[in-house]
């Protein structure tokens, strides 16, 4: 059972690093991009992506996702109890395995929204941009 679990956790780090990465905004291939090229570009992403982090649009909001993991954990637990009761199985073991596979769960599923930018950071982003002569058409 431990091994399991052990493989289980290798698991969820892989796909939890394998998400991490922040997306960044995707050009149209306009005048613009075409005069100045790729490499000044990803100069002026980075650039407005400095520019609002330091304006506080913060890329992803870290406090939110951790609220929804614990919350996920408490709902699991409370159902692992209520299952443990109507089963007549251990009620304890029952919550804890039940709330510890929320929590895992909603763990992985805030992983993979975490390079998901704020809205307010992506406007700031695009508008940085627009300003600037380009023409966001998306995120990846």
């Amino acid at each position: 059972m431990q091994r399991i679990w052990f493989v289980l956790m290798v698991i969820l780090a892989g796909l939890l690093l394998a998400a991490c990465g922040p997306k960044r905004p995707v050009l149209y291939p306009n005048a613009h991009l075409d005069k100045v090229g790729m490499q000044v570009a990803q100069a002026d992403i980075d650039d407005c992506i400095m520019k609002a982090e330091a304006a506080g649009a913060n890329a992803t909001d870290a406090g939110a996702a951790a609220g929804n993991v614990a919350r996920s954990g408490a709902i699991g637990a409370a159902a692992g109890a209520v299952f443990g009761a109507i089963m007549g199985n251990s009620v304890g073991r029952a919550a804890a395995a039940t709330g510890g596979a929320a929590a895992a769960g909603s763990a992985v599923n805030e992983g993979f929204k975490s390079g998901d930018p704020t809205a307010i950071h992506k406007n700031f982003v695009e508008r940085c941009l627009r300003e600037k002569g380009y023409d966001v058409i998306g995120w990846k």
